[in-house]
Formats: C-alpha cells, sequence, structure tokens
C-alpha cells in the first residue's frame, strides 16, 4: 500500500465535500491502519530478550512427579521452594542434605518465538550461569553440552526451533559422579580434591567458613539473540590518552557479518558525536573509531575524589537503517601496580591517575551458598557497607565466582577498586589440554566483560596455590619427575595463559601470578609483593606482633567472632545454643576455631558467663586485634600500601573471619573498620614504656591539625589535658605527632585506671577529623568500678 499517495489524494480533495464524504471510510480507515503498518516495517536491529518461557518445573532424575521452580534456581533451593527440604542453614540440616551432590536433576520449561524472531537470518539461545555439567534440549534435539559454570554458551538455535510451543530441557549431571573416573585415573591424588576437576564454584565443596552444598542448576535466565546483517560480540571503549583538556577515547567493537556492506559508526557521548564511514565484512573481525572527551572528569576510588563516570553509544548504520547499537558506561582512569626495587626490597601499591593509593579493604566470598538467592538490593547493602566502612578496595577471592554486572557496576559507582581473582584456590589444577582450553576461554570471555569496568584493578592468577606449593607439603607426596610436571603445569597456567590474555586484553590492568607472592616464614614476604600474615590465629602468635610483621601490602590476615546473637537465634533452638552443641559446631568449620577464639579471649578478657556473653566478647577480641593490624600498617605507609583484611562476609549464618554476618548485620569488627579507615586518623602505638601518636593523612590536601590529649581514670577524674596546635599532615603521608612515656602522661596514675582520648581538629576545632579513645592495658586488667547502672525494663 502507497500511503503516502492515498493520503496526498484525500488532501486534494478535501475541498470537494461530497468527495470526502464519500472517502470517509477509506480516510478513517487509513488511520487505523497506520500503527499496525508501521509495526509491520522490519526491524534491523538485533532482537535481545529473555527467552519468553512459561512455568518451569524440575526433577530428580529418574523420579516421575514435575515440580515449579522459578528461575534464577539452584537445586537446593528448588527443593525448598517446594517443601521437599527443610531450610539447609537450620540447625544440623547440612549434614542431612549431602544426598542431593550425589544425583542428577532435570529441569524443563517451555517458550514461544515470534514470526518476527523466525524471521531473522540467525537465531542463537545464550546459557549463562548453568552449574555445570548441563545437556541441554530444544525439542527434544540436544543441542549443547555445558561444562563450566564460569562461561556463556551460545547455540545457533534457528533450525530448531518451531513457531508458537517450543520445548527446553535440561539435565544435570552430578558433578562427583561425573569426574569420579577422570579423578581416579589421574594417577595420583591433587591437593584440593576433587573439586579441581570441574570449573565450578569452589567454595561449593565446602570451606573452613563454609558448609558443603555441592548442587547444580541454573543461575541466570537463558536469553534469545536474534539478528540479520551484522551483531556485536563484544564493544569496549578504551583511553588512548588523556590531558586536562582532552581525553581520546577509542571505542573497540569486534562484530560478526554474513556481508559486506558499508556503514556509518556513530560514537556519542550525550549530543556529542564522532562520526565515521566503515565497511563491515563477512566473518568475525574488529574495527574501532574515536572520539575526544572534552576537560574530562577522572574516575577516582573512594577518598580520593569522585568515581565520574561518562554514558557512551556506539551506533552502526546502514544507510539510514540503525542495524546494531550498544550502551557503554565507563570511568576515564589509569591504573597501575607499582613493583619497583628498593633498598629494603620491592614495592607494591597502586598507582591511580598518577596518585599513589592506600588500600583499605577487604576480602569478599559470595553473599550465600546459593548465589541464586543474591538479588541487586542485597548487593547494594553490602556495597553500601563497604563505603561506610571507609574502604576502597575489596579482593575477589578465587574460590569464588565472578560476580554479576551488578556488582562491578556498583563499584564503579562507589569508587570501590576491585582486585580479581581467577577462580583457583588452595589447590592444584589439572594439566590436560581440555582444560587449559577451557580455562582459556573462561579467562577470556571474563576478561572481554569486566574491562570496561573502572573499579577493575587488578587480575590475580590464583589464591594460595603457590605458597601452598613450597610450604604446605604438597610436593612430598609426589615423585620428582611428577613435581617436575605438576609445576610445569602450574607455570603454564597462571604465568603462560592467564597473563597473556590479560596483557593482551585486559586494557592495562595489571596482572598478579599468584596471591601471596611468599608466604609467611619467608623474610621476603614482608619486603616484597603481597602477604597473607597467619601468625596470628593460626599460629597462636598475639595480635601485637602486628606491630612487627608489616609487609608492602597486607592481602590477608583475620581472626574469627561469631556471628550476631539474634543471627545465632534463627538457626538454632534454644538447646543449642551453648559452645560445644552439635548445632553450633556444625556452623563453626574450623576446627581449632572455638580453641582459638578462648585462648586469645583468655589472654585479654575475663572470662564470659555464658555463651551469650561469649558471643559478644568474641566480636570485642576480633575488632581489637584486628585495629592492631590496621594501625600498624597505616602508621608505616609508605612501606606498606594496603591492608586487605579476611574477611568482609559470610555465605552462611557460621562462626568466621567476617566483618558483616550473613544476615547483614554489622560485626564490631566493622564498627572498629570505620573509625581506623578514617581518611585521617589519630593513631596511637605503645612502644615498650612510650606511648607514640601519630597522624595519618589519606586526602589529596594537606592539612594543619590541631592534636588534643586528653587522659581522664574511670571515675571522670581529669588527669591531662593539652594541645599541640599548627602541625602539618601532608597530604598521602603518615607522621609522629607526638611521644612520650606513658608514666609521665599519666602523671603516675596507674594505666589500668585511666582512659586516653586522643582528637584531631581543624585548627578552629570546627572539624573532628578523628577520634580515639585508648586504652594503655588489656580490658581484662582494667579496673572497671561499677556505675551502678539497673535494667528496669526491656
Amino acid at each position: 500500500l502507497d500511503i503516502g499517495h492515498w493520503i496526498l489524494d484525500i488532501g486534494y480533495c478535501i475541498l470537494d465535500i461530497p468527495y470526502f464524504c464519500r472517502m470517509k471510510q477509506v480516510f478513517l480507515l487509513v488511520f487505523a491502519l497506520l500503527p499496525m503498518l508501521t509495526d509491520a516495517q522490519p526491524s534491523y536491529t538485533p532482537i535481545r530478550q529473555a527467552l519468553n518461557t512459561g512455568q518451569w518445573e524440575f526433577r530428580q532424575a529418574g523420579k516421575p512427579d514435575w515440580k515449579p521452580v522459578k528461575v534464577p534456581v539452584s537445586v537446593h533451593t528448588a527443593l525448598l521452594q517446594n517443601g521437599m527440604i527443610e531450610d539447609p542453614f537450620w540447625r544440623d540440616n547440612e549434614e542431612k542434605l549431602q544426598w542431593i551432590e550425589k544425583e542428577d536433576w532435570e529441569f524443563q520449561t517451555t517458550f514461544d518465538v515470534s514470526p518476527e524472531t523466525l524471521a531473522k537470518k540467525h537465531v542463537e539461545l545464550i546459557f549463562k550461569g548453568l552449574d555445570t555439567y548441563a545437556q541441554v534440549y530444544l525439542n527434544d534435539s540436544l543441542i549443547l553440552e555445558a561444562d563450566n559454570m564460569f562461561r556463556t554458551w551460545r547455540v545457533e538455535a534457528k533450525r530448531w526451533l518451531k513457531p508458537g510451543g517450543n520445548t527446553l530441557h535440561i539435565y544435570f549431571e552430578s558433578p562427583l559422579k561425573k569426574t569420579d573416573d577422570a579423578w581416579k585415573n589421574l594417577g595420583y591424588e591433587l591437593p584440593g580434591g576433587q573439586r579441581v576437576m570441574t570449573r565450578k564454584a569452589q567454595f561449593h565443596y565446602g570451606w573452613d567458613w563454609g558448609p558443603r552444598f555441592v548442587g547444580a542448576g541454573i543461575l541466570q535466565k537463558p536469553q534469545l539473540e536474534a539478528w540479520d546483517d551484522m551483531v556485536f560480540e563484544n564493544v569496549y571503549i578504551t583511553t588512548q590518552f588523556v590531558e586536562p583538556e582532552k581525553a581520546r577515547m577509542v571505542a573497540r567493537f569486534r562484530y560478526r557479518s554474513d556481508l559486506k556492506f558499508p556503514v556509518v559508526v556513530q560514537f556519542k557521548e550525550g549530543k556529542r558525536k564522532a562520526v565515521e564511514d566503515r565497511v563491515i565484512w563477512p566473518g568475525t573481525h574488529t574495527d574501532s573509531v574515536t572520539y575526544d572527551v572534552e576537560n574530562p572528569k577522572l574516575w577516582w576510588c573512594a577518598g580520593m575524589g569522585e568515581p565520574n563516570l561518562y554514558d557512551f553509544t556506539l551506533e552502526i548504520k546502514k544507510g539510514n537503517q540503525l542495524i546494531e547499537r550498544q550502551d557503554v558506561r565507563m570511568g576515564i582512569r589509569k591504573i597501575e601496580l607499582v613493583t619497583e626495587k628498593d633498598e629494603k626490597g620491592e614495592t607494591f601499591f597502586f598507582r591511580l591517575n598518577g596518585k599513589p593509593v592506600f588500600a583499605k579493604g577487604a576480602n569478599y566470598i559470595p553473599q550465600d551458598i546459593f548465589q541464586d538467592r543474591v538479588d541487586p538490593v542485597r548487593t547494594k547493602r553490602l556495597l553500601d557497607d563497604v563505603v561506610a566502612g571507609n574502604m576502597n578496595m575489596l579482593r575477589v577471592w578465587g574460590g569464588g565466582i565472578y560476580e554479576d554486572e551488578t556488582f562491578y557496576q556498583l563499584c564503579d559507582a562507589r569508587g570501590i577498586l576491585v582486585w580479581q581473582d581467577f577462580m583457583y584456590a588452595c589447590a592444584l589444577y589439572p594439566g590436560s589440554g581440555r582444560f587449559l582450553k577451557t580455562a582459556a576461554l573462561e579467562a577470556l570471555e571474563q576478561i572481554e566483560r569486566l574491562r570496561q569496568h573502572p573499579s577493575i584493578a587488578l587480575w590475580c592468577g590464583n589464591n594460595e596455590n603457590d605458597e601452598a606449593w613450597h610450604n604446605w607439603g604438597w610436593q612430598m607426596q609426589f615423585t620428582e619427575a611428577q613435581r617436575t610436571q605438576l609445576w610445569r603445569e602450574y607455570k603454564l597456567l597462571y604465568s603462560d595463559i592467564l597473563r597473556t590474555y590479560v596483557q593482551n586484553n585486559a586494557d592495562g590492568v595489571p596482572y598478579w601470578e599468584s596471591s601471596p607472592r611468599y608466604g609467611r616464614g619467608n623474610p621476603k614476604s614482608l619486603t616484597e609483593g603481597d602477604s597473607h600474615y597467619w601468625g596470628v590465629w593460626h599460629d597462636e602468635e598475639p595480635f601485637e606482633v602486628l606491630n612487627k610483621k608489616v609487609p608492602r601490602f597486607m592481602s590477608e590476615y583475620g581472626f574469627q567472632s561469631f556471628p550476631e546473637w539474634r543471627t545465632i537465634q534463627s538457626f538454632t533452638e534454644p538447646e543449642d545454643r551453648k559452645l560445644d552443641s552439635k548445632v553450633m559446631l556444625l556452623h563453626q568449620k574450623h576446627p581449632r576455631g572455638n580453641a582459638l577464639i578462648a585462648e586469645y579471649m583468655k589472654r585479654d578478657f575475663r572470662n564470659p558467663k555464658n555463651f551469650e556473653d561469649f558471643v559478644y566478647v568474641s566480636q570485642l577480641l576480633q575488632a581489637e586485634g584486628m585495629r592492631t593490624g590496621f594501625e600498624a600498617q597505616r602508621r608505616n605507609k609508605p612501606y606498606c600500601m594496603g591492608t586487605l583484611y579476611w574477611q568482609l562476609n559470610d555465605v552462611w549464618p557460621v562462626a568466621s573471619w567476617s566483618s558483616i554476618d550473613n544476615h547483614g548485620r554489622w560485626k564490631a569488627l566493622h564498627y572498629y573498620t570505620r573509625e581506623a579507615f578514617s581518611p585521617v586518623a589519630v593513631l596511637p602505638y605503645l612502644d615498650g614504656d612510650k606511648l607514640k601518636v601519630y597522624g595519618v593523612n589519606d586526602l589529596a590536601d594537606s592539612l594543619k591539625v590541631t592534636l588534643h590529649l586528653h587522659a581522664y581514670t574511670f571515675e571522670g577524674g581529669n588527669v591531662i589535658d593539652f594541645n599541640l596546635p599548627d602541625l602539618q599532615l601532608d597530604t598521602d603521608s603518615s607522621k609522629l605527632l607526638w611521644e612520650g612515656t606513658l608514666k609521665s602522661l599519666l602523671n603516675g596514675k596507674k594505666a589500668e585506671n585511666c582512659v586516653i582520648e586522643l582528637q584531631l581538629t581543624d585548627p578552629t576545632e570546627s572539624i573532628v577529623y578523628s577520634t580515639r579513645n585508648y586504652f594503655a592495658v588489656p580490658s581484662k586488667k582494667m579496673n572497671l568500678p561499677n556505675p551502678g547502672l539497673r535494667i528496669t525494663a526491656v
């Protein structure tokens, strides 16, 4: 129909009233048809959408009955949704649910495909988060066999699809049964156990803070992508150079096409854009276009400036038709890992936009053992708590998962730097060609997925695998020939494959082979690289050791405590609430955990009267001890340039090293972290009989400050009160502000009877930068008077 000529003819005839009346019905018909005819125009852009599925169902393989579930889903949550198991976190249910890991599981659904979609030349189904050994059937045809939880799987599915209803059936094999033969045929046992055979979240197999729930599931909704002339495979924007007046951005795009044809590429930011002519070629190719940002605003981490982000759009047009489009949010920044020889060893620190960063933060583990239960609201809350704790970096630990886009987008927006491990931890992994191939494809996909995020500061090959090989006695179980082979395979994966992929694809983000570089006991662990110092806790060394064991960058150290009492109540009956009950022992995964907490508590605190008091004091013990480390490392900048404690969060309710429990409740440690990580901090240190008071300034500007020292007795009597005005705290510095003997400061009063209040303010005392109440003796030695308080109502 030539609608234009119809309307034109009606316009010419409108003055002919009788003719117009005769044409009234035609006129109304045209306008009624306009929306329909417009909709019928072909769409040239790819169709991208979640599968329009009906109800999902699942069952244990071999069982007759299907049960409804909601996707995303894991086997355990599917069973829980249907009332087929009790809450896995409740009491000792973990023990009762181990049968699940030995079974196979099936999921199925139906979905519709529109005629418009089927009319496209290419129709692909995209699967992310298939955990893990999955056989995927479309209308009874096997279209995919997946074997890596961390990869995306694409299937050209048009030949199997039909108009109307389609059936999707996913069969998951037990990871244990699937890998049993390969594990037995290795000829030796790799450290880490059978988990190393499967590219699946390693913490699912249990850890010293987490339960064992080895399941399966569909952790993201399947997607559909349909296209005609071309489709983007990957788009990312990199910074070619940055000057105060201009930053040159390069949009690189990899595409697939069946045809050769000319296009116009538009690279847009707001109302400004760059336009360039290009030719699309058949096959898979990469091209680029440049654009200059005027007066660029750089992306900074928390405490150093604003995390400025830009919204860019890349469009491809064929004639007047838009055939592909991608929106990209990014920040303009340069990140470096500085490792330079000096007189004490070798530096290890991050430099952002030319300025050194003192990293303050924690190690992050997955938020739940069942990842399908983690939603954006929960992630936002946790990352808001990170910012509230005055942190600027998280280490995404290598025994968990590569997090979803929401996590990294929130880190971008909040200025949280991310140390990103590849997903290998505390183990040796197979060196077969099949394993290395999937490892390489996994790495490339994750690097390309995350390289657009300004928060990504480092890619690290693994967690503790190098240290364990050299220090944990692993080598003793192997012959010399086996040791040579295993180390060669180790270096092939971490020194060659992963390093090369990062260097070639991560847009300048540095690579670190293994964390830590040296194990504790090696003197170099304190003078080079990053350090995991576990002399405190594992070796039962006192917290005060942390004042001396100061590395260049502390990437792991910690101490346990129990979760909040309300959290304990959520998974226990009253009779379970005892330190040595079966249920509480099941929710304490370290074999010596309770004994170590009790031993350290005995050193510094009076004996708690009951279990609830023990739980409370365990948190104070953890917080006080960890503050010793925080302050020692901050005092020693720039020799030490980072402190990342173990660990931020929990995957279930448990006694652990976390500062925030599984219910999102802050432990005492997180409150202490907020104070100890303050951008400007006053830090006391008792060195023998001398009290030294340091000021630390992480801000971009130098400060004039006044130091206030006030000592008083627990009864409120004044001991001493004086100020030191006009002190200079340079930018990014630590400085000794005052020192003197404790005896002279307290005017002969006993330390066990006094508290010392320290405060840093601006010269007018209108801004309080930092306050610290300091006790010079452990809690159990304090002579605290009875305040005479009574609780009359709760």
